[in-house]
């Protein structure tokens, strides 16, 4: 008879096959997420890569912040209507480390009910941080409606 352990993928090197083939990705993901400051004193992560983005909703505000760290406030355009916002990032063709480059992107946030459209506002830091702010409205309490009742002649 044969004993198993706990452990017989490892018999075959695959436990430490994994390992080597995810450690380098895990490295970056740990060293991508360390905290910033914003400039309005609040701590976050953007996570260090192209296009990630931290929506936070509370009761008075919805925030995006999102990284167009590759593009120039004036090739970012946004827009929004009841139901969402949209933002669109282009920038033609120009020199990078490696060659050429030209990249565009879209994202698009479905806003949360109360979410007022015509009061947001955004700024985009020196690091290519986009931050859009948009109020939400105080929702009202019901209030007591008087309903009439209709007499009907039988």
């Amino acid at each position: 008879m044969f004993t198993i352990t706990p452990r017989v993928a490892d018999s075959f090197g695959l436990l430490s096959l994994m390992d080597d083939l995810m450690s380098p990705y895990h490295r970056y993901q740990e060293s991508s997420m360390l905290p910033v400051q914003f400039r309005d004193g609040t701590m976050g992560h953007i996570g260090g890569r192209i296009g990630d983005s931290q929506v936070q909703n509370t009761d008075k505000e919805f925030h995006i912040r999102l990284d167009l760290s590759h593009y120039k406030p004036e090739e970012v355009k946004i827009t929004s209507d009841n139901d969402k916002i949209t933002i669109q990032a282009k920038h033609e063709e120009r020199q990078d480390n490696h060659g050429f480059v030209t990249r565009e992107m879209t994202r698009t946030y479905k806003l949360p009910k109360g979410v007022d459209p015509n009061s947001a506002t955004s700024s985009m830091n020196g690091n290519g941080t986009l931050s859009i702010k948009m109020n939400k409205t105080a929702l009202e309490a019901p209030k007591d409606v008087d309903i009439p009742i209709e007499i009907k002649q039988s």
